[in-house]
């Protein structure tokens, strides 16, 4: 699967910017422009710079290609070629510093530079906080240049989506992530490595989903998230990526609050060739939309075909739209079988914090809601009352910051375990 994801840690970063930034220097060429680094690294000549928007631009000297100095192993001294595979001289003439980076430009003088280099003082600041688990210091540095940024691509919007995002997972606001995170997105699509590689990730590597933000949430967050996925996904243009999975993520949270029969209706497979985050909500959407147990296996059997080895995160999705999907038509069933389909549909569900997959608290919360009000619809209010109790621990484990509750069920309780068609073969625990 491609890997969206090439992290770098803030010494290999400013590596980069020496193998990205160094000089081919004939014996006639000459530096016009020094460009002072933060973090010690040595400085960088060029012969030309620009304040463009995604960082500094510069110009390479024309001639024999060499590091810019001895931080770099010394290659200035020995003369070392830069490997060809690692810049390609031919066709990026101008090579780009993020902004954090620059700490001044000497020289010839460059227009436009105030502005970028307040702003690159106050995000490479950010960075050190977030580093240091700082990200309330960190997020009001961001913020202020969160609307120049999120528009456009390169290292210095990079740091800003990230750390903004960090910022948001942190302190638990979903809604507020979803900005930055969709720009994480674009941009990893891109190619556009992270800037905080000695961090834990908080995007997955893999797909560029964000965990953290299930498609399937408790109902009192739900409509909050919905809502902001849409406005990402109306105000994205051109349309990409970001407003491709934004849409999709409402479609499936519309989905488990809808109880109509046409409530899963799927804007279809996006096809193998789509992005992975695309395909992998696109699969989801097909386990809802489908029309009966036949279609809901063939569905599921297409996910765990894209997604062998899925994460633990993907798995708890695809467990969740099984058990919603079995919601769904358990509610359409005829009278006299709906009350034993309910009850069923609601095993299903309970599968999803059985499994120990979910990290975030927010995705069994959403499974043990939905379970207590289809036994409640069913008649079973003993059974619901049960889940409830536990469904309580778990929302105040997600609500407080802590990892989901650690959830077991009643001793009397009868447990799914899953099949490969997501269906129940129940269990009772003893």
């Amino acid at each position: 699967m491609t890997t969206m994801r090439f992290e770098m840690s803030c010494a290999s970063a400013a590596r980069m910017v020496m193998l990205a930034g160094a000089l081919a220097i004939g014996e006639a060429a000459c530096a016009d422009v020094t460009v002072v680094l933060r973090g010690g690294e040595t400085t960088v000549e060029a012969a030309a710079a620009t304040a463009g928007a995604r960082g500094l631009e510069l110009r390479r000297i024309a001639g024999k290609v060499v590091t810019g100095g001895s931080s770099v192993n010394d290659a200035s001294s020995s003369g070392d070629i830069i490997p060809r595979d690692i810049i390609p001289w031919d066709i990026i003439p101008w090579d780009i510093i993020p902004w954090d980076m620059v700490r001044a430009v000497n020289g010839d003088v460059v227009i436009g530079l105030d502005e970028p280099l307040v702003m690159g003082k106050d995000l490479w600041r950010a960075r050190i906080r977030l580093e240091r688990g700082d990200e309330a210091f960190a997020e009001p540095l961001i913020t202020k240049h969160w609307s120049r940024l999120r528009l456009i691509d390169g290292p210095t919007a990079a740091l800003a989506a990230e750390g903004l995002l960090r910022c948001a997972i942190a302190r638990k606001d979903l809604v507020a992530a979803i900005d930055p995170w969709l720009v994480c997105l674009r941009l990893g699509s891109g190619g556009e490595p992270s800037r905080f590689a000695g961090l834990p990730p908080v995007l997955d590597d893999a797909t560029g989903l964000l965990p953290a933000l299930a498609p399937f949430v408790p109902a009192a967050a739900r409509s909050d998230l919905a809502d902001a996925c849409e406005a990402v996904a109306a105000a994205d243009t051109p349309k990409g990526i970001a407003a491709e999975v934004a849409a999709r993520l409402a479609r499936i949270m519309r989905a488990t609050s809808a109880r109509t029969a046409d409530a899963g209706a799927a804007a279809g497979d996006p096809g193998r060739e789509a992005a992975p985050a695309v395909r992998a909500l696109g699969l989801l959407e097909g386990i809802l939309a489908a029309t009966d147990a036949r279609a809901r296996a063939k569905a599921i059997a297409e996910f765990e075909r894209a997604f062998p080895d899925a994460p633990g995160y993907l798995a708890t999705w695809k467990l969740a739209a099984a058990g919603a999907q079995a919601a769904r038509m358990a509610r359409l069933a005829p009278t006299d079988v709906r009350n034993r389909a309910l009850e069923l549909a609601a095993l299903d569900l309970l599968a999803v914090p059985s499994s120990g997959f979910d990290t975030t608290g927010l995705v069994d919360a959403y499974a043990l809601e939905e379970a207590a009000t289809l036994l409640d619809e069913a008649g079973d209010t003993a059974s619901s009352a049960q889940v409830k109790a536990i469904l309580r621990d778990a929302i105040r484990g997600a609500v407080d910051g802590q990892q989901g509750a650690s959830i077991s069920a009643p001793n009397d309780q009868t447990i799914p375990s899953q099949g490969q068609d997501g269906s129940n073969a129940g269990r009772t625990t003893q």
